[in-house]
């Protein structure tokens, strides 16, 4: 078995593994900085297109967690969506069409606002992007991050 193989069965097992509580809401993870920097730069005025960068697979289900409890979902459902929204996300799990159809609901709003994590999710719903742990999604985060560093090395 290959090393990247071995890496990519090992990190699969303990994403499979983590358990997560269902009655407190994780904390907000290193991106908090950033999203209230765009927040400010939309009060501002200086709306910007939304990025489409992966995230990790625990802040899509925090973020798909707090927009399904901001439209009154209960909380249980809220983390059922949650936790559905990331299996999909990270590694494509098939769920029944009643499911994936709310979920897709609970993200239109977001989305229409700009919220790049939300088009990602729903991208990602569709089929229409690779899972996060996939071949196709490591080369082209490979790809991107070697254009960085020849970027920097300039």
């Amino acid at each position: 078995m290959s090393r990247r193989c071995l890496l990519l069965l090992l990190s699969t097992t303990a994403a499979a593994l983590r358990v997560s509580p269902l009655h407190a809401p994780r904390p907000l993870s290193r991106s908090a900085p950033r999203i209230a920097a765009v927040a400010a730069a939309d009060a501002a005025g200086q709306k910007k297109r939304p990025s489409l960068r992966y995230i990790t697979e625990a802040e899509m289900e925090e973020r798909v967690l707090a927009a399904a409890i901001e439209q009154g979902v209960p909380a249980g459902e809220a983390q059922m969506y949650a936790s559905c929204s990331r299996n999909i996300y990270s590694i494509g799990c098939v769920y029944p069409t009643v499911t994936v159809e709310r979920l897709e609901q609970l993200l239109i709003g977001p989305a229409k606002a700009g919220e790049g994590w939300a088009l990602l999710m729903l991208q990602c719903s569709r089929g229409k992007l690779p899972r996060l742990r996939s071949e196709g999604t490591a080369l082209a985060r490979m790809k991107a991050a070697r254009a960085a560093a020849a970027r920097r090395s300039k």
